[in-house]
């Protein structure tokens, strides 16, 4: 039976932080290629007007992806901590 805990307060750090952050690299690329291949469809088969619309837009996309990560993130942060801390 394999288990899904990860301590991370004991042991060497470098293997674990590689094995957190592997998905989160990920998943930044697959939004990186659904964003260029978006604009490649719709650059081919639109006009100027899609394809600066889609450009414009996927900045804000990301912008609140990645502001939802950050808040997810610090959140794990308090979390961590508390659980650190055994509260």
């Amino acid at each position: 039976m394999k288990s899904y805990e990860m301590d991370m307060c004991s042991g060497p750090l470098f293997r674990r932080m590689l094995v957190f952050t592997v998905p989160l690299i990920c998943s930044g690329m697959l939004q990186l290629f659904f964003n260029a291949a978006d604009i490649i469809v719709v650059g081919k088969f639109s006009g100027e007007h899609a394809l600066a619309a889609v450009g414009s837009t996927s900045s804000l996309i990301n912008l609140l992806l990645n502001l939802v990560i950050g808040i997810s993130l610090g959140a794990s942060v308090i979390v961590g901590r508390n659980y650190g801390a055994k509260k």
